[in-house]
């Protein structure tokens, strides 16, 4: 996913990825910079960027086009959304400004940003509960995660 991230965004906070270089180290993964990239001090977390790139070069990662790329990111979402590793209303708008933004308003997505957007302008003055929101939001992601993947529509959007 960072892989991902890096190549849609250009960058990826140093900490993120001297800390997956980590996890990846403890998980016996091997390529040579790997090390390197673990090993950073913070007043060398500018090395970090191009350590990851050629980690990925290294690893042989195929990192998907931008549309595919966005897709996966939004679905790893819903996961973490479903799994409780992410509170809705955050992988909500994650899902909002960097999935169905960029991926030019598609269809599948309207349901998880509604539901954000209620659970942003929602006040003690509604007839319904914040939590309401928070759970559509998982619902959603999870009816999202039953379906194929991309969404039938993703062929057509961006």
């Amino acid at each position: 996913m960072l892989a991902i991230r890096q190549h849609l965004d250009g960058l990826v906070r140093a900490d993120l990825l001297i800390d997956a270089a980590l996890r990846a180290v403890a998980e016996k993964v091997d390529a040579p910079s790997l090390l390197e990239l673990a090993g950073l001090t913070r007043r060398e977390e500018p090395e970090a960027q191009e350590l990851f790139r050629a980690i990925v070069r290294e690893l042989d990662l195929q990192v998907p086009g931008p549309a595919e790329g966005r897709w996966e990111l939004v679905r790893w979402w819903c996961r973490s959304i479903v799994e409780g590793v992410l509170p809705p209303e955050v992988g909500g708008r994650l899902i909002w400004s960097e999935g169905w933004n960029e991926l030019g308003f598609p269809a599948s997505l309207q349901p998880i940003v509604g539901a954000t957007s209620e659970w942003d302008d929602w006040t003690p003055d509604w007839d319904v509960e914040r939590k309401d929101f928070e759970r559509q939001i998982v619902r959603e992601a999870e009816e999202l995660l039953k379906g194929a993947w991309p969404p039938p529509e993703a062929m057509g959007s961006s």
